[in-house]
Order: C-alpha cells, then structure tokens, then sequence
C-alpha cells in the first residue's frame, strides 16, 4: 500500500495544511462514493464542485482533502492548493519520479485496456500496478500513478486516452514513461481532435519530450504519419517498428516481425501467434481466440517485456491467464451457439476488426451482426459509417441488424456488397432485436460504442 508524506504533498502542490492529518496517507480519490481508507479526497470542480462534498467526505473517513478553499468550519485536514486539478497532477508527477521501477505508457486510437492487461499479466500481476478499468483521462491517469507501491511494485502500466488536442502532453509529462505503446492511429474522438493526422501528432506526445524513454513499439501503418516516421529514422535506438509478416531478408535492429492466426480444430477455435525480433529467440505462442487487432496488441506487450527483461519460460507460464474482459471481445456460448461480446466501445478500426475476426473465425455458420453507431466522429461521422458497412459481406444465411440511426447509415455499403434488403434489420429500438437474435440459428457478434449498451441484448443462457 503507498504511504505518503504529508510534508511532502504540500510542497509538490506548493499548497499548504489547514492542520497535519491525524491518520497515514495511503491514497486518493475524487468520489466520496469510493473513498478508501487513508485517502485524502480532492474536491475537483468538474460538472460538479467537489467542495460541495467535504463534509460527506469526512464522514465517510476521509484522512484529509486537497481544497482551493478552506471549510473551517468542518475541523478537517484540509490542503490549500492554487488550482486542485494542478497540485493533483504535480502531486502524481512527483510521486512517480520517486519510482524507481519501470513505467510503461500506452496509448492509441483502440486497444489500449486490452494491450495493458495482457502485458500487466505478462510482467506478472503480482509486482506490477497498472490503470483501473479504462480510467486513462486527466483524472484516472494521476489516479493509477498514485497507486503505485514504492517499496513492492516493480512495474506501472499507464493507458492514456483523449478527446480533444493539447491533453496528452499533459498525461506524458506525469507518466514520464521508460517505455512507450501505441496500438494504432485511426478515426477516433474526432470531434476533439478533426482527422487522424491530428489523431497522431497528439498521440506522438507520449514518446516526445520525455526524459526517460528508452524505447517506444507502434505497427508499420503509424509510419505514414510525419511524427512517427520523423521519430523512427531519427531515434532508431528507441524506435522499434512491429511488422505484420515474415522477414524477407536479415532481421532489421529496429523491426520486429509476427504473424497472427485463427485455428479450427476438434477441441474449438484458438489462435497463435509468431514473434521475431533481433537479439532474442523467435517466440511461437498459442492464445486464447482473438482477433488480428488484438493479436498486433498482444505482439506490442511481448516486445515491451521482453525489454524489460521477462523470459520466454515467463511467457509461457503467463500468458494462459489471460482473457479478454467482458464486453471487450470475449467469446460466450450457449445452446450450441456463439456469442461475440465487442461492445465496449467502437470507431472505425475497431469496427473493421471485430467484423473482420467474426466473420473468419465463425466462416462455418450462419451469422448474425448485432451493429449500433460509432460515436464522436465529427463532420466525418456519415462517411465513416457507409465505410464500415462496405466491410460487411453477407452471405446467403447471414443477417444484420443495424440498431439507431448512425448504425442505419452503413446499410447502403452493405447493400452495395450484394446483400439483399430482407438480410438488412434497421431498428431504432434496440429490444425489438430480441427476439431475433434468440431465434438465430447461428452465431452472433454484437458490436457499437458504449451509448448503445448491446451487451444487454446477450441472450441470458450465454456464458
């Protein structure tokens, strides 16, 4: 558990202690909902003031709070910051330049929770801390940094996630990270951030200006942007390159190379994965099923451990305790049926991944896709819909249903593909696809961003 200095705190933040706290301090939080014994609470003023909730905060067992304002009537610790968001953030900042194990900082259009999962399991769970859940913005990213354990964790692993530009030079200047990950470029948040060109340039901040970057792993398509492609010839000691395929000649320094598929076999569907790189022994894994997408994810958290020193022996012994999470492509079954849960979140790379791996991976069977809209895509957002539905080729026995409008917009490219219009569902309510989706006879993929909420539609016998 992380002890903190409350001497410390108030010279990080510049802020100063209405009166020292009583108890040790062992975390943080910004919800009184979730206060943990030995937090001091920050009051952020977000969509709510967290002032408001000061007393709730005592009352629940706050040691302490970080204010703008002192409530002295509450007879509370109170440390008294210019601007809570700002001292939280130095607060984080120097709490992990006191760590003196490795930080590894994750970011990307998708794939992100999924690729710091698998490599929290690869380094070992047992020493590494690494971001709960997706809390990856400016408010969970200072939270993770500040569940690290100086004295018993040897690894963080830090997603970072934004909406809108100029956020993730403030999430790199607090990760600081000894090693970087990026998933992929692609259409995402564009509301806040206009085309991928911006999607990269902002990206591209959690390998520029860092003091300790030793390495950062991105795939090959990142290099049609100018930051990357700039970074990797200038910095090649620091740059490594995962391509898809087998080399054709010598092993390049800065390359690594794997290859990713899907198996068929008496016992079920698995995949397996080939990975080499320069210096170490080709690793050849077998993985739960997964979709190439992943598998590239995968790929990137093998290269970063490798580089921080876990063995191949590890490898083996590690990676079988690894499943995708609920709603972020785990394979359901029930009465002789497959269900693909993939909804979590959706925006074009994602979209064309998961209907890619479902459609090659359940090739053998009739086929339902459960589809809503891809959010946060800006003037794009028509476009980028009929894209994705170009992408979707239906066979004589598989059926879509296309459920809200935006998810409506991709019914032309699926027709265009030669689908026929009784194979097209479009529904604005989305439980009028129950009972279609339990009549199915076949397998079912259910995929859009988190407001659709399609996990609610999995039939309740699937497990």
């Amino acid at each position: 558990m992380p002890r903190f200095n409350p001497e410390d705190l108030a010279s990080w933040s510049h802020g100063e202690w209405s009166s020292l706290p009583e108890r040790p301090i062992s975390g943080f939080s910004i919800d009184t909902r979730n206060l943990g014994n030995g937090d001091v609470f920050v009051a952020i003023k977000d969509q709510r003031d967290g002032h408001d909730f000061l007393s709730v905060a005592k009352s629940e067992g706050a040691t302490g709070a970080m204010v703008s304002r002192v409530n002295s009537e509450l007879g509370f610790p109170q440390l008294l910051t210019k601007d809570t968001l700002s001292a939280f953030h130095m607060i984080a900042k120097m709490h992990r330049r006191n760590f003196s194990g490795s930080v590894v900082g994750i970011t990307g259009s998708c794939g992100k929770t999924s690729t710091k999962e698998m490599l929290s399991v690869l380094l070992g769970k047992e020493r590494t801390v690494s971001t709960k859940g997706n809390l990856n913005n400016h408010l969970g990213v200072p939270l993770s940094l500040l569940s690290i354990d100086l004295d018993s964790d040897d690894f963080a692993v830090i997603e970072a996630g934004i909406n809108q530009t100029g956020e993730m030079s403030v999430l790199a200047d607090m990760i600081n990270p000894d090693l970087g990950i990026i998933t992929n470029i692609g259409s995402s948040h564009l509301e806040g951030l206009f085309s991928e060109e911006i999607v990269a340039q902002e990206k591209s901040e959690i390998f520029r200006s860092v003091e300790n970057l030793k390495m950062v792993f991105f795939p090959e398509h990142c290099l049609e942007f100018e930051e990357f492609k700039e970074f990797h010839h200038s910095s090649s000691d620091c740059s490594m390159v995962l391509v898809e395929g087998r080399p054709s000649g010598k092993l390049e320094k800065n390359k690594s190379y794997f290859e990713f598929r899907t198996e068929t076999n008496t016992t079920g569907n698995s995949s397996s994965l080939r990975l080499e790189r320069d210096g170490f022994p080709v690793l050849n894994l077998k993985t739960c099923l997964m979709s190439k997408g992943m598998g590239s994810n995968l790929a990137l958290a093998l290269l970063a451990a490798m580089e921080l020193g876990i063995t191949e022996k590890d490898f083996f012994e590690r990676l079988p305790q690894y499943a995708p999470s609920t709603m972020r492509g785990k394979v359901l079954s029930g009465r002789g049926r497959a269900y693909y849960v993939d909804c979590y979140n959706a925006n074009p790379t994602s979209m064309r991944d998961s209907l890619s791996f479902f459609s090659e991976s359940q090739n053998g069977c009739p086929k339902l896709y459960v589809i809503g809209g891809m959010e946060e895509l800006g003037e794009s957002e028509i476009q980028l819909h009929q894209s994705v539905g170009q992408s979707i080729n239906l066979k004589s026995k598989d059926l879509v249903i296309l459920i809200g409008e935006k998810a409506g917009w991709m019914s032309g490219g699926i027709l265009k593909n030669g689908a026929s219009t009784e194979q097209v569902v479009l529904l604005q309510n989305k439980e009028d696809a129950r009972s279609i989706i339990e009549d199915f006879d076949g397998s079912v993929l259910f995929k859009g961003s988190r407001s659709s909420r399609l996990e609610s539609l999995v039939p309740e016998w699937a497990v």
